[in-house]
């Protein structure tokens, strides 16, 4: 992934974008740079959880529109589930805002989808073909629970994707060095993933095993049938990184969120 730099009135927001993101797709993952928000929030806090000014919130909100291009992003409310929510053009953000779903989708062109992170791990899909996007938060439950699987199966099936021409972007999260799982997890992971410990997305280290919830994402959309080289992974620790990334985890749940979003301009041809 690239970063680049919008050029706002009076301010600059660092965005990381993906190259397998075809052109037309609006889209990036934000980091914590950019923002109004000062000490444990500083400086592009997204989200009002946690403890930060409402204010100051609201002012990085306002950036990070800007940053989208678009009137308005939708979120809806994250449950570390599955569910996969359409977004439609004319609705409304505060009512997706209401919905419980892990995903939000959307054919609907300058529709700007997006989901909130501060550990686990934003993916975004796109198909040029049919101008179909995805906003996905997987943290290690709704990765387990195969919430990629199933956006990807809304796109192939309500949206008319090909699975050929899907492309996903799996940004910046808490890596496999960090993510230090008990033993109740591992088997979650094993569970839904019979190959997880083989292929390296279950790491044995002491006193307590790891999981790397980017090996598992990226298994959940080559099981689909995309191609390896339209998958994009960042491989970025929003743990390790405290300069650049928020992390619930390490800062023990007293820090800001990031968010990912896309929109399509422009549908693609036949």
């Amino acid at each position: 992934m690239r970063e680049v730099t919008f050029q706002g009135d009076g301010f600059q927001l660092p965005l990381l974008q993906s190259a397998v993101i075809p052109a037309g797709f609006p889209h990036g993952f934000t980091t914590r740079r950019g923002g109004v928000s000062e000490g444990v929030f500083a400086s592009l806090n997204l989200g009002g959880r946690w403890g930060d000014d409402p204010g100051r919130v609201a002012g990085n909100q306002r950036r990070f529109v800007a940053a989208t291009g678009s009137e308005g992003v939708h979120f809806a409310t994250q449950v570390h589930g599955r569910a996969v929510a359409p977004v439609a053009a004319g609705d409304a953000p505060a009512a997706t805002g209401r919905r419980e779903a892990d995903a939000l989708v959307t054919v609907a062109p300058g529709t700007c989808v997006g989901v909130y992170v501060a550990d686990c791990v934003p993916i975004l899909v796109a198909d040029a073909r049919t101008g179909a996007c995805a906003a996905i938060h997987a943290g290690w439950r709704g990765t387990v629970a195969g919430v990629l699987g199933e956006t990807l199966a809304h796109l192939a099936g309500a949206c008319g994707a090909r699975v050929e021409d899907l492309r996903v972007a799996i940004g910046p999260s808490i890596g496999p060095c960090c993510f230090e799982v008990g033993p109740e997890v591992v088997a979650a992971v094993e569970e839904s993933d019979l190959g997880a410990r083989a292929e390296g997305a279950i790491v044995a280290k002491a006193p307590r095993d790891h999981v790397d919830l980017w090996v598992l994402n990226q298994r959940q959309a080559l099981s689909f049938g995309v191609p390896s080289s339209a998958v994009d992974v960042a491989r970025l620790c929003t743990s390790c990184d405290v300069a650049r990334f928020f992390s619930y985890r390490r800062d023990h749940g007293k820090t800001g969120q990031m968010a990912a979003y896309i929109s399509h301009a422009v549908a693609g041809g036949p």
